[in-house]
């Protein structure tokens, strides 16, 4: 998957640190979408130019794994609304 032409469907935040959430399209007709997540931290350089790094400093884990819990709740939320969305299977 490209994260270039797929936008997100969500983003959870907390300061810096940034996880977004990516629906990924069924390749079957009758499967269910899939999610993905990119867990990213924003930083400015000397210059005072913003980037983004996957890279976290020993202090930010415990905030990372709460962001975590927070985009897994927000990937279930979007999953149980895909599954009351889904068309009743024909007999």
């Amino acid at each position: 998957m490209s994260d270039t032409n797929n936008k997100p469907v969500q983003e959870v935040r907390d300061g810096g640190l940034r996880i977004a959430i990516f629906r990924n399209e069924p390749k079957q007709e009758g499967d269910r979408p899939r999610y993905s997540g990119k867990l990213t931290r924003s930083y400015r350089d000397a210059q005072g130019d913003w980037h983004d790094t996957e890279y976290l400093s020993g202090t930010e884990f415990l905030r990372a794994a709460r962001l975590m819990e927070q985009a897994y709740d927000a990937e279930l939320a979007q999953r149980s609304a895909d599954k009351n969305e889904a068309p009743e299977p024909t007999a």
